[in-house]
């Protein structure tokens, strides 16, 4: 399995029971009972968009190569792809893409779809045309969760029509290291804000159930103090106390838990010397038992990066 893994984004993930049906759960723990050891390791990972489209990262017309889907979906059962190559993409394209995926699913055994997500944090930019939106620093500044909602809906519908269901947002990570190299993804400094916006936005994108045709998965990221850098680099050492960690950066993703968000991403940095991908204090005792909520999303290739 070790091949598995190596080419890939991997990230390994499960969809919250928040919105989801009794008998929906059912079924897919019935699935689960179906699947080999190689198939549960297959949906549990996620591959970008560049390793199975034609040129790599240089394709520039979003096609994908037939051979490399093939691989992936039919002979490591991948579950998930992320993301695009070089730039946004025409609306038929993404349905092209999505099809070709699906249509590959249709020879496997149990016949499970692939999921497809984005990181529309600020409008669908992945869609050539589709609405861009400013980043959250700008809407923090409008103290307006009202407005924040209509774009999330906004951003919702057309990651829908692009045949996405899965947007990597919101970003809850808060902005109180100025250095930091992606302040503006932030809804800033203020934890009320930061909570109210994200509160607004997982409400907007989950819209009372993954059935609305117009809904998409949230993910709240990046659980958590990811913003915190000592040097402001990206995904860099972070020192955090216990009465920062819960002051700051905690809270809004308790309230985005409570709020329905489907997903949640991992930092990948570490905390106090541990990677948060290995913490069983913040996964586990913190994520899981305080929380309530037990499945997550790792970073790009951290769990490979841990060993």
């Amino acid at each position: 399995m070790k091949k598995l893994f190596l080419p890939v984004a991997a990230s390994f993930f499960m969809l919250s029971a928040n919105a989801q049906t009794t008998a929906e759960i059912q079924k897919a723990e019935a699935l689960v009972r179906q699947m080999t050891l190689e198939e549960k390791a297959g949906q549990m990972t996620q591959v970008t968009m560049a390793l199975i489209a034609k040129g790599g990262w240089g394709n520039e017309d979003g096609a994908l190569d037939a051979a490399a889907v093939k691989k992936a979906v039919l002979d490591y059962k991948v579950g998930s792809v992320l993301n695009t190559t070089a730039h946004a993409l025409p609306l038929n394209t993404w349905h092209q893409v999505i099809t070709q995926l699906q249509d590959e699913v249709k020879n496997t055994r149990l016949k499970i779809p692939v999921i497809y997500g984005l990181d529309a944090i600020h409008g669908q930019t992945y869609t050539l045309d589709a609405t861009l939106f400013p980043q959250n620093i700008a809407m923090a500044a409008t103290r307006n969760p009202g407005l924040t909602a209509a774009i999330s809906k906004v951003t919702a519908a057309e990651l829908r029509a692009s045949g996405v269901r899965w947007n990597f947002a919101p970003v809850l990570d808060i902005g109180r290291q100025p250095l930091w190299s992606r302040f503006a993804e932030t809804y800033g400094e203020d934890v009320f804000i930061g909570k109210t916006m994200g509160v607004a936005a997982i409400t907007a994108y989950e819209q009372g159930g993954l059935k609305n045709p117009a809904a998409v998965a949230s993910c709240m990221k990046h659980y958590l103090g990811y913003s915190a850098s000592r040097t402001g680099k990206d995904r860099t050492p972070i020192y955090l106390p216990e009465i920062e960690m819960r002051e700051y950066y905690l809270p809004q993703f308790r309230a985005a838990v409570k709020a329905g968000s489907s997903t949640i991403m991992i930092n990948s940095s570490e905390i106090n010397g541990t990677p948060v991908h290995a913490s069983k204090y913040l996964l586990t005792d913190v994520l899981q038992k305080e929380l309530g909520f037990g499945e997550v999303l790792s970073w790009l290739k951290r769990l490979v990066l841990l060993f």
